[in-house]
């Protein structure tokens, strides 16, 4: 009896023993739901906050939309206790290079700013995010793996420009266009070349990247169709600010200090473009773009999904789904009239940094690391 006993027992102790196990396995997977992939890739990997290690690859650091990205991203870092490397590739050619070396460094996330031809990369990207690094756009593009791209809606912000120049120096006009083998310059540059019309007329429209240095390209180009055109080009629609500038440099060499035979808009804004708007110069234009806002959505998403460890979609997740496009930004058109001064927050810039722009707490009013960018002369 004693013996039939204990086999009772010791059976029912094995069902509930199995059912622990049952409960406890159904617990886990429950629970394991966020480490589940929500593309095809490996689920980016987590880690506290202060266990995050981010690197930023970004070009030529000369350019002003560059060095405030980057400066804001240097902030976040700081304030938010990353570990944190910037990699200037410098030349397009570098750019593998560069990218495989941060992959082996199995840093938490890389963040990408512009790249030329980005979708031939592709399996760089699929290299990383297989390794679980998170692999983010920052005013860049998407392609296949990469979660996330922070920028404003460039078509948009060509129209803008466009229509401003028309109702300001319209109706009769002729323009040329820069391109770029980039997603966001030729999104700029195709908007541009819409406006086409019997009105506006498009004369020519040249690829930045045709002289080999993009560092002097808008100076060559401009030169080209100033001599090509003369006094019959109005207008040179410039889809980045660099080459912008140094068009204004070749306008001004041919003997128009201000512009008043041909002028050149640009799209980036920052102390440089502002300072050749506000000095008279054939750069009457920009389309400033706020750049801080882009790299503070970029590193949020980073935090949202490998901190907090949510999905996109996830309620309280900024990226609503794995490859989108955040478009939250919005720039301004920039004239000698909006012009801001120098010695003038970035900040204050712009009008979208919430109803109380002296909450301490607020992201716009951080001071960490190289602190807030400042308008210089």
């Amino acid at each position: 009896m004693k013996k039939k006993i204990l086999s009772t027992l010791l059976a029912f102790g094995l069902i509930l023993s199995l059912t622990a196990c049952s409960e406890d396995t159904g617990s886990s997977q429950d629970s394991g739901k966020k480490a589940e992939a929500f593309d095809d890739y490996a689920r980016p990997q987590t880690a506290s906050e202060k266990d995050v290690s981010v690197i930023y690859l970004i070009s030529n650091m000369t350019d002003e939309s560059n060095i405030r990205c980057e400066n804001q991203v240097a902030i976040e870092a700081a304030h938010r206790g990353w570990d944190y490397q910037v990699i200037n590739y410098e030349k397009e050619d570098n750019f593998r290079e560069y990218f495989q070396n941060a992959i082996n460094q199995q840093p938490t996330a890389i963040i990408i700013g512009i790249t030329q031809s980005f979708d031939s990369y592709q399996d760089l990207v699929a290299q990383a995010r297989d390794a679980g690094i998170g692999i983010y756009s920052n005013d860049n593009s998407i392609i296949d793996g990469v979660i996330s791209n922070s920028t404003i809606d460039n078509t948009e912000a060509s129209k803008e420009i466009m229509e401003q120049v028309i109702a300001d120096r319209g109706p009769k006009l002729n323009y040329a266009v820069f391109e770029l083998s980039s997603e966001v310059v030729t999104l700029r540059a195709n908007a541009a070349k819409e406006f086409d019309s019997d009105d506006v007329k498009l004369l020519d429209a040249i690829d930045l990247a045709s002289t080999g240095d993009l560092t002097t390209a808008g100076y060559t180009i401009a030169q080209t169709w100033l001599q090509q055109y003369g006094d019959k080009l109005q207008f040179i629609f410039g889809s980045a600010d660099p080459a912008a500038i140094t068009a204004a440099e070749a306008i001004v060499q041919a003997g128009d200090a201000n512009g008043e035979k041909t002028f050149v808009s640009g799209v980036d804004g920052g102390a440089s473009t502002w300072s050749y708007i506000r000095n008279n110069t054939p750069l009457k234009y920009t389309y400033s773009q706020p750049f801080e806002y882009f790299s503070h959505i970029t590193c949020q998403a980073i935090h949202d999904i490998q901190v907090e460890g949510l999905n996109p979609g996830d309620e309280g997740c900024i990226v609503e789904k794995a490859g989108e496009n955040i478009v939250q930004a919005k720039g301004i058109v920039t004239t000698i009239d909006n012009c801001p001064k120098a010695g003038d927050s970035i900040h204050s810039v712009f009008d979208f940094y919430g109803e109380d722009p002296d909450d301490s707490d607020a992201w716009y009013n951080w001071t960490d690391g190289p602190g807030i960018y400042e308008v210089t002369e």
